[in-house]
């Protein structure tokens, strides 16, 4: 199978090396570039423990100079990627949620408490769900704060317009409804929404596939959980890889 892969730059080149040893060709065109920003202002005093809803939040910590300090901190991470990102990068305390923001909550009631100080959430410009509003209903301190910018891209690569186009591409994988409302803009300013009929979509999520409904895709397919296992499941019964 040929696969249009979309994540950013670094994810996306794992993801295709993962792919490529399952035995399938892969076009990789990332739909977002990353910019850091490491310089925001942060404080520790007092902080309970990070908070971590994507591997992206991890890297812009780790861009930061006193990255050491706080690896002394608990940390929560969204799903297995990131908390194995965040244990290769020397925190001790690792707690792992199940891919979404839902299991993150559920795993900050079971292991913090809301009196033991702020929980700082290491973000991008862009949140997805209700993180913040969940865990203060329940008592909890949100700090937020903003290390990096997820910016879309302003067009389909020339390889993978022509892998589309000419039905070359049998698969793309969207891992957020954001990915997958730049792709079908993308696809619509290249031209594509009637060279589309035999693309399969690997969504994440069933809130990634919301914006794939009406563009003529052969086909869906929603990961039975939001994790990149369960994803690359979809694609290869019986293999995966964590996320």
């Amino acid at each position: 199978m040929h696969l249009l892969v979309t994540r950013p730059r670094k994810d996306a080149e794992t993801l295709a090396q993962v792919l490529q040893a399952l035995g399938h060709d892969v076009t990789v065109d990332p739909l977002m570039s990353i910019e850091f920003h490491p310089e925001t202002p942060l404080t520790r005093t007092g902080v309970q423990a990070l908070l971590i809803t994507s591997a992206n939040g991890l890297r812009a910590m780790m861009a930061r100079g006193d990255f050491a300090e706080w690896l002394k901190l608990p940390l929560v991470a969204v799903g297995p990627t990131t908390a194995a990102l965040a244990r290769e990068a020397g925190f001790a305390t690792v707690f792992e949620a199940e891919g979404d923001v839902a299991s993150l909550v559920k795993l900050v009631q079971q292991k913090l408490e809301p009196d033991g100080g702020p929980l700082l959430h290491i973000a991008g410009t862009i949140v997805a769900g209700d993180l913040k509003g969940a865990l203060e209903a329940d008592g909890f301190w949100i700090e937020r704060a903003v290390l990096y910018e997820a910016k879309t891209a302003a067009s389909l690569s020339e390889k993978a317009i022509e892998g589309l186009r000419s039905a070359a591409i049998d698969g793309v994988l969207l891992y957020s409804k954001r990915s997958a409302e730049t792709f079908v803009d993308l696809c619509r300013l290249a031209g594509l929404t009637d060279h589309l009929s035999g693309l399969n979509a690997y969504c994440l999520s069933a809130n990634a596939a919301l914006p794939l409904q009406n563009i003529g895709l052969q086909g869906i397919h929603v990961a039975s959980a939001p994790n990149e296992t369960d994803l690359l499941t979809l694609i290869d019964p019986g293999s995966g890889s964590g996320a």
